[in-house]
This record gives structure tokens, C-alpha cells and sequence, in this order.
């Protein structure tokens, strides 16, 4: 699990939860069927006709596996792991194919399975991976767009739910005791405005940045892996390859193979 994500998600209505319990008495107060209906009900339906319906439900698999899920993006492991497969492969140690089912990054063992063929040629090697990254960097980006267009509607339908509620308050001038009536009707009615903000700002919004920020990750390890499976391909010396993939990472991230140097 991303401990992260599900910190910042439980500590997210810890907080929503004391600053509503500091707000009244009565928690139960907060507990507005009609605005719960008007927001929860109309941002489903809105997002329904925004995107088709399979779509939607399928982002509760992407909340769950890349929000929640444990998919921390190993940059110092992948330049190890393939720093370790040019060693092989240099000495003899056994051929790429061998190492496949030790590999459990999906577009690494992609990349290594193209190398391994000897068919392909670096630049249709570079070619192909390229456009899966293209292809699978599409849709991330879309994922991460669908929870950020979704959390649109929540504060639009909020905003209708206290619409209605201040009709309702006008309704209520001029009727007997109308001053005691139109506070508690305003509260009510505001409540959907507090319905929407919160499912945009807490639930919606930071998942699409949460998405955008992890795709941005997972690109870059995977265009390092593209540029290690051209050095696999070229059997480029070890030293070179590891300052190679270095390149992609902070000074104080690089990975350090003393041994691979005195080898070299």
C-alpha cells in the first residue's frame, strides 16, 4: 500500500470531520439528503455523460491500484538491475532471455525480451519503445484528466443545492415567524456548497495530481529503460552505461558500482 496516499487520505477527513464537529453540536445536522442527492447524484450523472460509463467505474481500479497501490517508481534498482544484465551478457554469464523471469517491471522485461531477439536493430528497438511509452503515457494522462474534469461538478452542483435552498428561504418571508425560520433554512441550504467543495478539494483534485505526478515518474524510468536497452544492444563498456543512466537521475541519487569501475 502507498502509505502516503492513505495517510493523506485519512488524515484529510480527520480534519473535515473535527472542523465539522467544532462547527455544531449535532453532527447529524451536516446529514442533508437533498444535498447530498443534488451533489453526489448530479456529479455521477454529469460524469456519466462526459465519459462513458465503463470508463468511469474503471476509475475506481485506477484509485485503488495507483493511488492506494504500492508502485514506488526504483530508479537506483532499475540502473542496478541493468548494470547487472550488461555484466552478464559481457561475460558470458548467460543470455538476456535467462534473466527474464527475474524481471518484474513490465516495460523493462519488454525491453529486454526486444534485445534478447537479436533481430531488431537499435533504432527499431528505440522505435517500438518509444510508442508504448507514447501509447501508455496517453493514457495515464487521461485517467489523471477524468478525476480532474470530474472534480469540476461537484462545486457546480453544490452551488444548485444552495441555489435551491435560498429559495426556499425567500419562501419563507413573510410567513410567521419567519425570523427564526430563514437562519436555520440558510444553513441548510449552504450545505451543499460545503458538499461540493469538499469532494472536489479532498477526494478529486488530489488524486488527479496525485495521478499526473506518478505518470510523470513512471515516464521518466521508463525512457531511462529505453536508453539502457540501446546500451544493452550495443554492449557498451559498464562504466559507460552507468554514467549513461546516471544522467537521468539527481547527483545525489546516482547509483555507485565501484566494483563495475575496477572491473572495467
Amino acid at each position: 500500500m502507498n502509505f502516503s496516499s492513505a495517510f493523506g487520505v485519512i488524515f484529510g477527513m480527520a480534519v473535515f470531520y473535527l472542523a465539522l464537529d467544532a462547527t455544531v453540536t449535532d453532527l447529524s445536522f451536516f446529514l442533508d439528503y437533498h444535498g447530498i442527492l443534488i451533489v453526489c447524484g448530479g456529479t455521477a450523472a454529469a460524469a456519466s455523460i462526459a465519459f462513458p460509463i465503463v470508463k468511469v467505474f474503471a476509475l475506481l481500479k485506477v484509485f485503488a491500484l495507483r493511488v492506494l497501490g504500492r508502485n514506488r517508481v526504483d530508479f537506483q534498482g532499475t540502473v542496478s538491475q541493468l548494470l547487472e544484465l550488461n555484466r552478464k551478457s559481457a561475460q558470458g554469464g548467460g543470455s538476456l532471455k535467462d534473466s527474464l523471469s527475474g524481471i518484474k517491471h513490465e516495460f523493462l522485461k519488454e525491453a529486454v525480451a526486444l534485445v534478447s531477439t537479436g533481430i531488431l536493430t537499435e533504432k527499431e528497438i528505440r522505435t517500438t519503445l518509444e510508442q508504448r511509452i507514447k501509447t501508455m503515457e496517453g493514457r495515464y494522462y487521461h485517467d489523471a484528466n477524468m478525476f480532474r474534469t470530474i472534480g469540476k461538478f461537484p462545486p457546480a452542483f453544490g452551488l444548485l443545492a444552495t441555489t435551491l435552498g435560498m429559495i426556499s428561504v425567500l419562501q419563507k418571508i413573510g410567513q410567521a415567524d419567519s425570523q427564526k425560520l430563514i437562519g436555520p433554512a440558510m444553513s441548510i441550504g449552504l450545505i451543499g456548497t460545503l458538499y461540493g467543495i469538499a469532494l472536489a478539494n479532498l477526494l478529486f483534485i488530489p488524486i488527479a495530481e496525485n495521478l499526473t505526478e506518478r505518470t510523470q515518474e513512471e515516464m521518466a524510468l521508463r525512457r531511462m529503460i529505453v536508453e539502457g536497452a540501446i546500451m544493452l544492444k550495443s554492449q557498451v563498456n559498464p562504466v559507460a552505461m552507468r554514467e549513461g543512466l546516471n544522467s537521468f537521475l539527481m547527483p545525489k541519487e546516482r547509483v555507485v558500482r565501484k566494483a563495475a569501475a575496477v572491473a572495467a
